[in-house]
């Protein structure tokens, strides 16, 4: 095969379509619009998913509903028949199997899983295994090394319901001068408030008594020695209020 002689395979490239050209053309007087409608107008902007006014099929396939754990923890799973590549004695560990391209991302951790037959005596080191997994291991000779993983530190925000309350801080012992200085305290604010000016409500609760005993003498003389002021009778001279006088 030389140069001149290379060409696309037949039915890979077509010809431009050259539309607005004519009856001539070979797409019709109207280039392959038809006539009227919605397709034949300027601005026709349908969606590529559009099915003429039914239910298209993006709303008629069901979706993926539920609940959908956002924490999931999700595992590089591997079988035992992909381990087979190594040699005896080999340890296998996560950063083996990515430089090997057994798995493209540890993710959560890795987990062996016990489907076919493992020929080779291998030390492997993976977060879990399935108990099938790791029975053929150990018949080959080899062994399973679980990687513990430490549990993820959150901080909690709100106490839990089922949780004890923190126990209080242990209050210090008082020292003899502490106690003397609180002993001490009342005894001073009570000589302050004896310097202190006395107040209007002080003087006020002082003069009261005095007022009442002078006020009760008074009474007492103006009813022995002052005649008792005469009451309103009928035969009073005054006139009645709001009568006019005959």
């Amino acid at each position: 095969m030389k140069l001149h002689e290379l060409q696309p395979s037949p039915g890979s490239h077509h010809a431009r379509k050259r539309v607005g050209r004519g009856p001539g053309s070979g797409h019709g007087k109207t280039a392959t619009r038809g006539q009227k409608g919605q397709g034949a107008r300027t601005s026709v902007n349908l969606p590529k998913t559009f099915e003429g006014g039914q239910t298209r099929l993006t709303m008629r396939t069901p979706k993926l509903r539920g609940f959908h754990n956002k924490w999931r923890k999700r595992f590089a799973v591997l079988n035992l028949t992909r381990l087979n590549r190594f040699e005896d004695g080999t340890e296998v560990r996560p950063e083996s199997l990515l430089e090997f391209g057994i798995i493209k991302d540890v993710g959560a951790g890795v987990k062996i899983l016990g489907t076919g037959d493992l020929r080779r005596k291998l030390t492997i080191h993976a977060h879990r295994f399935s108990a099938e997994a790791k029975r053929k291991i150990e018949a080959a000779g080899g062994t399973a090394s679980v990687i513990a993983v430490p549990p993820p530190i959150r901080e909690k925000t709100k106490r839990a319901k089922n949780q004890p309350k923190a126990a209080p801080a242990p209050e210090k012992a008082e020292t003899p001068e502490a106690a003397q200085a609180t002993e001490a305290a009342p005894a001073s604010q009570a000589a302050e408030t004896a310097d202190a000016p006395p107040t209007r409500a002080s003087r006020k609760a002082k003069a009261e008594p005095g007022e009442k005993g002078e006020k009760g003498e008074k009474g007492e003389k103006g009813g022995k020695g002052q005649p008792a002021r005469a009451s309103a009778s009928e035969d009073s001279p005054k006139p009645d209020k709001g009568k006019k006088k005959s």
